[in-house]
């Protein structure tokens, strides 16, 4: 498994505290000159995204002529003398990768931050025989087995007669614990929903040390009830439906995928396994196309959370994806002062990206993240950090929403409670086209 490039993949984020500086008491002000702002010491680790500290990065908060600060091996800095609100930048500088916070004001922030795809550098192998259901667990008796944590995931099928293999990958600390799942179904094709349910179980407190062997690992599947699941989905005009997905969520645990139905329409009326304690998630997809132009499709995405069997009027809307403003697609002479519009994503906050199209060979592209609640934005001055805006270079950008999220500090409260994507509130994401624009000979 690889860590998503987004804010969040397996946990990432940037945790900050942020704390006054002791306040002096009060003098007299004959003059009735303002009291000069209260500021603050900015404290905290900075993650990457399998909660790790991160490597090689410098964190600066703009003004009062101060320099870019090192992490220590833990990720961790302090910086003196801010005042709210104030802007944060981190920055790679070896990925000439660099992120930018703008507009928070309130302490104790804790905030995501977007790394490249890495590769896994931990793993570890998992075998046992699967029992129960019905046999032999061939392509019409379909047998799924996937160990499930917060950080990886990987399945696999049992052969014909019940022994599994699963080669598991992760990023971070030596061992990591998950739940093992089996679910046994019947479905007329491999990307539909099951028809039937011949059996369920799970192995909770699964434990994987990096490079070991896990052998024994045995799993019983169980019969289970079942029930329908029903409900209507809402797109915005111009989108069309593309994918269902569904995931089963034992209380207490990972979640686990159950299928998908990659013909969905505007009804659904699905069935499910009945597993007390149990919920459902569903991952809808909609995307709005743009004939002749493909860069500028735009997709939208909905995480629809504790959905339980027996429902039958679930309500899934997706909003519409931010779309992009100014400037025109292939805008050329840009420079720091160009600014760059969007529509909004209701009530989100918005991931605004722009990467080198055609880096230098052995180099990685230079890729900044702005995040704010506002709808426009100019690029940022980055030279404080050695990464100032290269000249007569043509990037794509591009702006994503998420919701609900109602501004910045709100993104610091939702990143206190870990990853997002595997907690109990719905979530929307929104991906606009994608335009592309050259700088000026001086940007």
């Amino acid at each position: 498994m690889k860590s998503a490039a987004w804010m969040w993949g397996g946990g990432a984020a940037l945790l900050l505290t942020a704390c006054p500086d002791p306040a002096p008491k009060p003098e007299p002000n004959p003059g009735g000159d303002p009291a000069p702002p209260t500021t603050l010491t900015v404290t905290g680790r900075v993650l990457d995204g399998e909660g790790q500290p991160l490597e090689n990065a410098s964190i600066l908060i703009p003004g009062d002529d101060r320099h870019a600060v090192d992490l220590d091996r833990a990720g961790a800095f302090s910086i003196d003398g801010v005042t709210a609100p104030y802007d944060v930048i981190v920055v790679q500088r070896t990925l000439r990768t660099a992120a930018v916070y703008k507009g928070l004001s309130r302490q104790d922030l804790t905030l995501p931050f977007a790394t490249r795809e890495e590769d896994d550098d931990r793993s570890a192998g998992l075998q046992g025989t699967v029992t129960g259901g019905s046999t032999p667990y061939d392509s019409i008796r379909y047998t799924r087995v996937e160990f499930a944590s917060a950080s990886s995931s990987s399945a696999t099928n049992p052969n014909p007669g019940g022994t599994y293999y699963a080669a598991v990958g992760w990023r971070g600390p030596a061992s990591i614990t998950g739940t093992l799942y089996v679910l046994q179904s019947e479905r007329s094709r491999f990307f539909s929903p099951p028809s039937r349910y011949l059996g369920f179980g799970r192995r909770d407190n699964v434990t994987l040390n990096d490079t070991a062997m896990h052998s024994a690992v045995d799993i019983t599947l169980t019969p289970v009830a079942e029930a329908r699941l029903a409900g209507s989905i809402t797109v915005p005009d111009g989108y069309a439906l593309t994918t269902l997905d569904t995931h089963l969520v034992p209380d207490g645990s990972a979640n686990t995928y159950l299928f998908s139905d990659t013909e969905p329409g505007s009804a659904f009326d699905y069935l499910v396994p009945q597993i007390p304690q149990s919920t459902f998630t569903m991952n809808v997809n909609a995307l709005m196309e743009k004939p002749g132009e493909p860069l500028q499709t735009a997709y939208s995405k909905l995480y629809k959370k504790g959905l339980t069997a027996g429902t039958r009027d679930a309500a899934l809307v997706i909003q519409a994806a931010p779309q992009q403003g100014q400037p025109a697609n292939e805008a050329t002479e840009v420079t720091r002062a160009t600014e760059f519009s969007w529509t909004g994503f209701t009530g989100g906050i918005h991931q605004f990206q722009i990467q080198e199209d055609d880096p230098a060979e052995g180099t990685f592209p230079y890729t900044v993240n702005i995040y704010t609640s506002g709808t426009r934005t100019t690029l940022p001055d980055l030279s404080a950090v050695d990464m100032s805006l290269p000249a007569s270079t043509t990037f794509s950008w591009n702006v994503q929403g998420f919701a609900p999220v109602a501004s910045m500090d709100a993104l610091s409260l939702l990143s206190e409670q870990g990853n997002p994507f595997l907690g109990s509130t719905d979530v929307s994401v929104g991906i606009s086209g994608s335009r592309s624009f050259t700088t000026s000979a001086t940007p």
